[in-house]
Formats: C-alpha cells, sequence, structure tokens
C-alpha cells in the first residue's frame, strides 16, 4: 500500500480471549467467533476499538463446520493442513486488521471523511473482505519476522481456503458473505487456489502470497482514497455465485454440514437452577 494512504496514529487495543458462558437478545442467533467494537469512527480515532474472541464458539465451529468442510472439500494431500490454530489465529489478526483502519481519510479535494461514508452501502462487505485478506498478509508478515511460528505458513492458507466455504454458506446478500465470495474468486482467478477435476481444492503455495498481497493492497487502496465507483466495479466483478463455489456449497449441502452452531450454556444453566 501506498504511504501516502497509510494511517499514522494507530493506538493500541487490548485483545480479549474469552470463553463465552451465555448469550441472549440480539446476540441470540448467528454466532459470531469474535467482535472489534465500536464501529463509530469518531470513538474509534480518539480511543481505538477492543476486540474479544470468543475461544470456545471458535473451537465448535472449527469441530463442527470447519472439519466437515475439509473433509469434504479440500484435496487430499492437503487436508491435513487445515488445523485450528491457524483458523483462530487467522481470526485474532481479522479483528485486528479491522481496527488499524483506514477509517478516517482524506479525500482528493482536501475534504475530511470517512470510509463508511463515502463507501456507503458497500463499506461493510468490503471491510469484511479487507480484514480477512490483510489478516491473512499479516500471518504471514508476523511468521517472516518470527513473531509467529513457521508451522503455519501453509496451514494457515489451507485452513483460510477452508474457512471460504463456511463463510460464503451464509449467502452473497451477507456482508461476511460476499467479503468471502471476493476473495475466493480472486485467488482462484490468480491460480492460487486450484479446483481439481475430483472437485476438490487446493493451495498453490507458490502464487498464494502474491495474490494474497495484490487483493490487500487493492481494496486497502479503494478505502484509503473513498472510492466508491472502484469498490463497486470489484464486488460486481468478484462477488458472484462460481462454478467452483456452487459446486462445493451442493456438496456441503447434500453431506448435511450445518450452517452454524447452536450452542448450549450449562453453567449459565446450572447457575439458574
Amino acid at each position: 500500500m501506498d504511504d501516502t494512504y497509510k494511517s499514522k496514529d494507530i493506538i493500541a487495543a487490548p485483545i480479549r480471549v474469552v470463553q463465552l458462558l451465555f448469550n441472549a437478545g440480539d446476540v441470540k442467533g448467528p454466532q459470531t467467533i469474535a467482535f472489534n467494537l465500536p464501529n463509530d469512527e469518531r470513538i474509534v480515532k480518539d480511543r481505538g476499538t477492543a476486540m474479544v474472541i470468543l475461544k470456545n464458539v471458535s473451537e465448535a465451529k472449527f469441530k463442527q463446520i470447519l472439519n466437515p468442510i475439509a473433509d469434504a472439500c479440500i484435496a487430499k494431500e492437503q487436508h491435513k493442513l487445515v488445523d485450528f490454530e491457524s483458523f483462530f489465529t487467522h481470526t485474532i489478526c481479522h479483528e485486528c486488521c479491522h481496527g488499524i483502519g483506514p477509517h478516517t481519510i482524506t479525500l482528493p479535494d482536501g475534504r475530511k471523511s470517512t470510509v463508511r461514508l463515502e463507501l456507503q452501502d458497500l463499506h461493510s462487505a468490503l471491510e469484511e473482505a479487507k480484514a480477512d485478506i490483510v489478516g491473512l498478509w499479516a500471518l504471514n508478515f508476523l511468521i517472516k519476522k518470527h513473531l509467529l511460528p513457521t508451522s503455519l505458513e501453509k496451514s494457515m492458507y489451507v485452513s483460510f481456503l477452508a474457512g471460504c466455504f463456511r463463510s460464503v454458506r451464509f449467502g452473497l446478500e451477507e456482508a461476511h458473505g460476499k467479503g468471502q465470495a471476493l476473495q475466493f474468486n480472486w485467488l482462484l482467478e490468480k491460480e492460487a487456489f486450484v479446483f481439481h477435476p475430483n472437485e476438490t481444492f487446493s493451495v498453490n503455495f507458490d502464487k498464494v502470497e502474491e495474490a494474497v498481497e495484490s487483493l490487500s493492497r487493492t481494496i486497502l487502496t479503494i478505502q484509503a482514497k473513498g472510492d466508491k465507483e472502484g469498490a463497486s466495479l470489484l464486488l460486481q466483478k468478484y462477488c458472484t455465485m462460481t462454478k467452483p463455489l456452487k459446486v462445493a456449497l451442493q456438496k456441503l449441502e447434500s453431506i448435511h454440514v450445518p450452517v452454524d452452531i447452536a450452542p448450549i450454556f450449562p453453567v449459565a444453566k446450572s447457575l439458574l437452577e
């Protein structure tokens, strides 16, 4: 990303990894595995964000959803590379990349604005794609800086590939699903993901790093410029249900892999009795 667009003042935010004991009300439904709040750019600018990672929810989704997806969709020779450590560490990087921006931007005419205001209805999908793909880039960066183990070098990409099918199942009308389709189709076009005749998928390790970096740069630059037209063109081209995606999703439907989990909270129940 061009230095012109890089955030100058980043406020370090705490990362809390917790076990979810109970939820209710508005959050009772689709289960999030993490959140980074608030979304109000004014508060983010002054105070930063707070990140919370729900480890037991992540473990449940990995076991009940991602593992069956890997069994069905990932090529046999790479199946062993789908692991919880990669899935969970990428979730943390995803949330961090929500927080680092860009948020408040300067437009070409000198006006101050925000990415959310400029991209409007396109913001959510592009922001989710940004957090995902830049989070993947960040994992590689941290490995090269010897801050994360080299054991993640390949597993992070294959676990991410399996995760693409998990998120796309939320639908292309939903921000996470739309953002995931953008990433999957970009990486497939760049030959970083390979669709095999036996209807399984694998990662091309020779091409994936460059493809991840190019998409990261593209999305970050669109956000930093407040370029709604660029965002629209990118989403129109890549947020589609391509044949490989259809094949994978139909396979998952046929073997009844759940779209989401429905947690039971025995600790909370025992306290209420």
